[in-house]
């Protein structure tokens, strides 16, 4: 029996490395003719970005908002990428992990793809999510490291690592 992926998941945060794997998994979705699952998941509880981080209390309208950029950002990646490929755009809330494995489930996704942004402190982190995530779905994960983002981060660090 050969495995065949109609459908992929990708799941974005809006990084940079998010947007090399949903460019990346468009590209494997017009070579396999299958359909593109973009998904953001909106965590609880919502911590504001910035220099600190601050737990803000959810409330309806805060989440309404959150809910709209959200929408609004995929839906502008998915215009994108609308030459060759069908491409649906989803906001879940929840934890992270468990959000996306259910949309996994329910688009049938063959394939999931993340973005990765390879910083080497927080890795135990990302490989602990990308287990769970398999663990749960059953499915394969691909991981799109985001390179001109770590190119830019190895230069920074000093010559010796930018080779």
């Amino acid at each position: 029996m050969k495995p065949t992926v109609d459908h992929l998941l990708v799941a974005s945060d809006f990084t940079a490395a998010s947007s090399a794997a949903i460019e990346y998994a468009a590209t494997l979705a017009r070579g396999l003719g299958a359909h593109l699952h973009l998904v953001h998941v909106l965590e609880q509880p919502f911590v504001a970005s910035g220099p600190h981080e601050l737990v803000l209390p959810d409330t309806p309208g805060r989440r309404e908002e959150r809910y709209r950029a959200a929408f609004a950002r995929l839906t502008r990646d998915a215009r994108v990428l609308a030459d060759g490929v069908i491409v649906s755009v989803e906001i879940r809330e929840g934890e992270a992990t468990h959000a996306i494995s259910q949309a996994a489930v329910d688009y049938g996704a063959g394939l999931i793809v993340l973005g990765t942004r390879g910083h080497r402190g927080l890795r135990h982190l990302f490989d602990d999510r990308v287990d769970r995530l398999t663990r749960l779905t059953g499915r394969p994960i691909l991981t799109v490291r985001d390179l001109a983002g770590a190119r830019a981060t190895s230069a920074a660090a000093g010559p010796e690592l930018a080779a």
